[in-house]
């Protein structure tokens, strides 16, 4: 028996710092078992009374743990079916702590740790502890073992996301000036039955209604005023739904210079004067 191989204990502590799960089944005698998912890979450990390392495999494990030791050099594939063909070749590459890694798929039913299970496991066996770091590498890159590896992935995802929202932001701000949305701003006196002007944006579709007066008391000649940025999302803030009679519903992009920056449902995207809309109700928060 080879006296250099990891105790289960110690198994279990390299395990822990390589960040993969446990799993705790139910009704579970054999102490030195390491199943890593509920229907996922389990790894036995019995070193005290034998020499090797069994790793009982799911098939998306098997596949890439027999394709990583093909690559290395370590992999050996064994296609006897018979039962004690097979544990008489095992007990041979056993008996001198081999670093190769055999491979037998889908077992041979009697080898398995519940041989009454329907679905059958693939059967790997090691005999090193350099092996066994081989294969908990392995078994670290499917996502389903590791918490780590799957809070990474949510966080790469997330400053993806983040990314995309800042680029769009910019280019928005960037079209924007271009434009030059506020050079069409006019002023002019109020008096009674005064009317809302728009002004379209031929080059990109662009609704603008950017010249507007608030309706004064009659014999009034006082000057309309405009609502700053922060009045107009008191009202309608940046990133509520909005519903038009004529566009339907939308989301609120932004909220600049007096101007109100909507994405339709059907992805046409306009640009609305503010106060025209929040004095005749041309947008209504949902």
């Amino acid at each position: 028996m080879n006296n250099l191989l990891y105790i289960f204990e110690e198994v279990c502590e390299l395990i822990t710092t390589k960040g993969l799960d446990h799993n705790e089944r139910e009704n579970d005698e054999d102490k030195f078992i390491w199943s890593f998912a509920k229907n996922g890979s389990s790894l036995h450990v019995n070193t005290v009374s034998q020499s090797r390392y069994v790793l009982y495999a799911t098939e998306k494990d098997y596949n890439l743990i027999h394709k990583r030791a093909e690559d290395k050099g370590l992999g050996i594939t064994l296609k006897e079916s018979k039962k004690d063909v097979i544990e008489l070749l095992v007990s041979q590459y056993e008996e001198v702590s081999s670093k190769a890694i055999l491979f037998i798929r889908n077992g041979n039913k009697g080898l398995l740790a519940n041989p009454d299970e329907k679905k059958l496991s693939h059967v790997i066996y090691f005999f090193t502890n350099e092996n066994l770091e081989f294969i908990l590498d392995c078994l670290a890159e499917n996502e389903l073992y590791s918490e780590k590896i799957r809070q990474e992935k949510i966080y790469a995802e997330k400053l993806k996301a983040s990314e995309e929202l800042k680029a769009l932001a910019t280019a928005q701000t960037k079209l924007m000036k271009s434009q030059k949305y506020g050079r069409s701003r006019l002023s002019a006196p109020a008096s009674e039955g005064s009317s809302v002007k728009n002004i379209k944006s031929t080059a990109y579709g662009v609704a603008s209604a950017t010249i507007f007066t608030k309706t004064a008391s009659a014999g009034s000649n006082t000057a309309a005023s405009e609502l700053t940025d922060e009045e107009i999302k008191n009202v309608i803030p940046e990133g509520c739904l909005v519903s038009h009679k004529k566009y339907g519903k939308g989301t609120v992009k932004a909220i600049l210079e007096g101007k109100i920056d909507v994405l339709f449902e059907d992805s046409v995207e306009k640009v609305f004067a503010a106060q025209v809309c929040i004095n005749n109700k041309l947008l209504t928060v949902i």
